[in-house]
């Protein structure tokens, strides 16, 4: 399983130190793996979380995060790309999905533009 994206993380100012302090304290306690990159960067007054992961299975971690970062902070957005040759059931095994962060949902969709075979 590859995992590659961003999410720009918002919240009204009042809100957004905690919420990114609660995402970086997270990442520290939960999400310390091999084989996992997990940046949070402040960047001329904004706030972006990058994530990169390369598994040998669907790291169920990972998806466990996205869905409680669109709770915490609802206002945030973002592109999660995701290639799981082990998603043969859904038909999935070589195709790339996009989860995108939005308005504290998190959707999969299928993706236009990489193809692998």
């Amino acid at each position: 399983t590859e995992i590659n994206g961003w999410v720009c993380i918002q919240a009204e100012e009042d809100r957004l130190s905690p919420i990114i302090k609660s995402i970086e304290t997270r990442i520290s306690q939960k999400l310390n793996f091999v084989n996992e990159f997990y940046d949070v960067k402040h960047v001329n007054g904004g706030c972006y979380l990058n994530i990169t992961v390369a598994h040998n299975h669907r790291p169920k971690h990972t998806f466990e995060f996205l869905y409680w970062l669109a709770t915490i902070a609802p206002d945030s957005y973002g592109l999660i790309y995701i290639m799981d040759d082990e998603d043969i059931e859904r038909g999935n095994e070589n195709k790339f999905k996009v989860w995108r962060i939005n308005k504290g949902t998190v959707d999969e969709l299928d993706d236009p533009f990489f193809r692998l075979h």
